[in-house]
């Protein structure tokens, strides 16, 4: 989790996606990575209710399904999330 501060590095930053490796990744890399952990972050806020979630991402119901196949976010309760 990224500490409380007034700013934040680039290098935190990447540390906190997991894009610090080596290589760099590119901008559509960084953007699936953010959104997944985002998006995971606020199903499990909501308890894995989507429409919760959904309503707190400013989404549609659909669209969060959606964006959660795209993304390899399994939203069945049967599924284990990584």
């Amino acid at each position: 989790m990224i500490e409380t501060k007034a700013t934040i590095g680039v290098s935190e930053a990447l540390a906190q996606f997991g894009l610090d490796g080596h290589g760099v990744a590119s901008l559509r890399e960084a953007r699936r990575t953010f959104e997944r952990s985002y998006i995971l972050a606020v199903l499990e806020q909501h308890q894995w209710r989507v429409g919760a979630a959904a309503r707190a991402l400013g989404l549609q119901r659909p669209n969060l399904y959606r964006k959660a196949r795209q993304l390899s976010i399994k939203l069945k309760p049967e599924d284990s999330q990584p």
